[in-house]
């Protein structure tokens, strides 16, 4: 099979128009968010922060793979945010009030890695002080080996703001054996804290990013939007292409291909295509079974663009046609769904959208027999309908629903073998998954370019695939 798809993926690779990303002439599109982005993101927080306070945010470490291969590096999500720099080893320091610093006054100063050629022939350009300061038009930029943090006087500040995530947590920051630079960094801030006794307003921050990560900007609407229109492109080709005989990896390759091909840098998430029985495990990885007549796929995969994903579900038959069962089970998930966009509203709270679905589900389990009372749905509806999408695929915001809220609203049922019911509905796995923004009056659905009826589905079946 996969020989047989070789000759159309080449055919596709050299017809396939330019990708997002390929269309600019610069190395770095102009789609990026600009640098005063960036500054208007630490102009919010520094407003949110309490009186004297420092915010203290280290970039994340880079990850051993094995041996000497690393991981691709991922940035910390708070980081990014506020500098737009995707580089290891540096700190941002947010002051409340200005302060002075190695002779020099503001409210933000960042420490970078400096420019090492050695390194650099094999792994690429660090754009060490120079580059960063002309990149991201940031005034106080140092090498960070330049100055001792253990100097800073913390006992002038009553609250220390850190990162949000525990890996990256300042004075919980663990590097290889604590020898790498991030490493000694957040010891000597560590050190410096201890000896004041002053605390980590971990509450305070989330408060801080849930508000601002949670209601996205313009310009932040639009990379999401980019990442859901590749990760459309790359299920709708999915469910053009997908046959029996063919296994879960390869539809996997042919929904990443899409993501690539339009710029893509990764994919959001670890690709889930289960197919069969494998469609009522929530977070199956594996993707290796090979598909058979008469399977589900259930496809949750997205694109990341720019540090923003998507995060998009369909669930096609394998053959292009629902039989009965699966049919019903599916108008089930899709009427559950159009129940929680219809609470998707300004003013609702965020579990508005789970409410409405889970009720639906709940009755018709009910009515199908599947369950006799509707306390027993949690079996077969497991997880929440909705959850924040923005720079991490399950982000931070706020408990209400507003303007400017990206969300997802993704109900499902999944009926494994051996299950307390009938044993026609063993093996379904449904979940329908689109990416809903809120607007002023309502919401729109950036991911509705893919099908979700039985209709849509099974005639985008019936479609000519690029990959035969």
């Amino acid at each position: 099979m996969l020989r047989k798809l070789l000759p159309a993926l080449c055919l596709t690779l050299l017809l396939a128009p330019v990708g997002l990303l390929a269309q600019q002439k610069s190395d770095y599109p102009d789609d990026y968010l600009s640098p005063e982005f960036h500054a208007g993101r630490r102009a919010a927080v520094k407003e949110k922060m309490p009186a004297n306070s420092v915010g203290v945010f280290f970039a994340a470490q880079v990850r051993n793979r094995n041996n000497d291969v690393s991981y691709l590096y991922s940035q910390n999500k708070n980081f990014y945010y506020l500098t737009g720099l995707n580089e290891p080893n540096s700190l941002l320091l947010l002051f409340k009030t200005p302060v002075t610093i190695l002779g020099k006054t503001g409210t933000e100063f960042l420490f970078v890695q400096p420019r090492n050629p050695q390194q650099e022939m094999w792994t690429g350009k660090i754009l060490g002080v120079e580059g960063v300061t002309a990149r991201y038009k940031f005034e106080n930029v140092f090498v960070h080996n330049q100055f001792n943090f253990s100097t800073v006087d913390f006992s002038k500040y009553d609250s220390v703001l850190t990162t949000l995530y525990s890996e990256n947590i300042l004075s919980r920051y663990y590097g290889r054996g604590g020898m790498d630079p991030l490493s000694r960094m957040a010891q000597a801030v560590d050190s410096a804290l201890t000896t004041y006794k002053k605390p980590i307003a971990a509450r305070t921050t989330q408060t801080i990013f849930s508000t601002l990560r949670g209601i996205k900007q313009p310009e932040e609407i639009a990379l999401i939007e980019k990442a859901t229109l590749m990760s459309v492109e790359g299920h709708n080709e999915v469910i053009r292409a997908v046959k029996p005989g063919m296994t879960e990896y390869q539809a996997q390759a042919i929904m990443e291909y899409f993501f690539k091909k339009n710029g893509s840098e990764y994919p959001g998430y670890p690709s889930i295509n289960g197919s069969g029985e494998n469609s009522c495990v929530l977070h199956y990885e594996t993707n290796l079974k090979l598909m058979k007549d008469g399977d589900l796929l259930l496809s949750d995969c997205a694109a990341e663009y720019h540090g923003y994903t998507a995060d998009v579900t369909r669930t096609v038959p394998v053959n292009g046609k629902f039989t009965n069962e699966q049919r019903v089970i599916y108008e089930l998930v899709l009427e559950a769904q159009d129940s929680g966009f219809a609470a998707c509203k300004p003013g609702n709270s965020f579990r508005a959208p789970h409410m409405a679905a889970a009720s639906v589900i709940a009755r018709g389990l009910m009515k199908l027999g599947i369950i006799s009372t509707e306390s027993e749905a949690r079996a077969y509806f497991p997880h929440g309908t909705s959850h924040h999408l923005g720079l991490d695929v399950h982000d931070v915001g706020p408990n209400v629903l507003s303007e400017g809220v990206v969300l997802t609203v993704e109900p499902g049922i999944y009926i494994p073998p051996n299950s307390k019911c009938d044993k026609k509905w063993w093996s379904i796995g449904v979940r329908i998954e689109d990416d809903i923004l809120i607007t002023k009056d309502g919401y729109r659905n950036l991911s509705a370019g893919a099908p979700r009826t039985v209709k849509e589905v099974e005639k985008m079946a019936k479609e000519k695939s690029l990959f035969p």
